[in-house]
């Protein structure tokens, strides 16, 4: 019997303690697992970051092409990039002329990501990044938190674009580093202005539109952080170091040579007709009317010509006016272009009456004169943008010949 007493306590102290000892078990195997997993954590190729590179398109909204983080985890099958865009549409370009665009991250798992750039035959090229496992891991967070803000910041050219957001989350996420730029190489060494025109030389229409509203900040020698092009970001990240802070070692941003992830499709062919070859016919047309309104009397021809000529200068110049003064698009600075699209000509035309109407036009012409020789002087002005200047100029100077001759105009 003493025996059997004693098996049967050892039994219900054995179940008794199952749970406490099953517990304990799971503690061990749940410190054991996160201690595993910072011990792979640890590891360089535990979390790969990498800068995709797409290549420009002719589309306005995307001339400079597009910069955007790639993330990866292949033990947990994580593959997603983080793209800083706003929507492509006519209500979003509205709002991007006045500045107030919003623009946000976006996470897209990468198959999706070089899908639709293979659809659009748009080529994509892969450099990974140099940071360490903590680093990784840092950039990571501050950018799921960039995804999870939404839609709180308004797009700009040059402050918040995708690839200038991208290079200040990779300067915040060191850890006991700093970022340090190399030496200023071309195109590097340009004025703003410049700069810009290097970038979207192959696209003529959108070089026009944002010199004509960029103004004087043309000239400027912005930070670096915010003179970066998708096109040159790469060799300047080869000489850019990252340095210890503490021991002043460092290492290059980018030693891989990089790789095409898609390849280029050759679909985007752009649009063949450039602002020179529009504007120089527009001049052309603008001598042929004032020909045919001196020497073969087609006056009304001639005051159509000139009534959708003024009326659109107006618009123009109520648009730049608003871009330069209110809008948060570029900087507010001056634009000398003002001095052409303020609307002068439609007010003394249809407004202005007396024997003052003579000298208005003709003081007019002498401003339009001066302001197409000072084109060598100021980066801002070129070519075509001065055929429209001649092409008011030519008109301008037929309708200040109309006060001053009036008996010849009439016969």
């Amino acid at each position: 019997m003493t025996e059997r007493k004693w098996s049967l306590c050892l039994l219900i102290g054995l179940l008794l303690l199952s749970p406490i000892c099953r517990s304990e078990v799971m503690k061990t195997d749940t410190v054991a697992a996160e201690s595993n997993i910072d011990s792979l954590a640890a590891n360089d190729d535990f979390v790969t970051v990498s800068l995709l590179i797409s290549a420009p398109l002719k589309a306005l909204y995307s001339v400079f092409g597009h910069a955007t983080l790639r993330m990866e985890c292949p033990m947990q099958h994580l593959d997603y990039v983080y793209t800083f865009e706003s929507d492509a549409n006519m209500g979003t370009f509205m709002t991007g002329v006045a500045g107030k665009a919003k623009a946000k991250y976006v996470a897209v798992e990468t198959d999706t990501y070089l899908n639709d750039s293979r659809e659009m035959g748009r080529e994509v090229k892969q450099y990974r990044l140099n940071l360490t496992p903590k680093e990784k891991q840092e950039l990571w967070r501050l950018l799921d938190e960039e995804y999870m803000a939404g839609a709180y910041r308004n797009f700009n050219l040059l402050f918040t674009n995708c690839l200038t957001t991208s290079i200040i989350n990779v300067q915040r996420c060191l850890v006991g580093e700093h970022f340090v730029w190399g030496p200023l190489r071309f195109p590097q060494t340009l004025k703003d202005g410049d700069l810009f025109r290097h970038a979207v030389r192959r696209s003529p229409w959108a070089e026009f539109l944002f010199v004509t509203f960029g103004g004087t900040a043309y000239d400027r020698f912005s930070d670096l952080e915010h003179r970066l092009t998708p096109e040159t970001i790469i060799p300047m990240l080869r000489e850019a170091r990252i340095v210890n802070d503490e021991t002043g070692e460092s290492r290059f941003v980018v030693t891989d040579p990089g790789r095409v992830l898609v390849a280029d499709g050759g679909k985007d062919k752009g649009v063949p007709v450039t602002p020179l070859m529009v504007f120089g016919a527009l001049l052309a047309l603008a001598l042929a009317v004032t020909a045919a309104e001196w020497w073969g009397g087609c006056r009304l021809t001639a005051r159509v010509f000139d009534l959708l000529l003024f009326t659109a200068q107006t618009l123009v110049g109520a648009v730049m006016l608003y871009v330069t003064f209110f809008s948060e698009m570029f900087v507010s600075v001056w634009n000398w272009y003002l001095i052409v699209c303020l609307p002068l000509p439609l007010l003394i035309w249809r407004f202005f009456h007396g024997p003052g109407k003579g000298r208005c036009w003709l003081a007019y012409c002498a401003v339009l004169v001066l302001f197409i020789a000072a084109t060598p002087l100021l980066g801002v002005l070129d070519i075509p943008h001065q055929l429209v200047t001649a092409t008011l100029l030519v008109r301008c100077l037929s309708r200040y010949a109309e006060c001053r001759y009036p008996e010849r105009y009439h016969r």
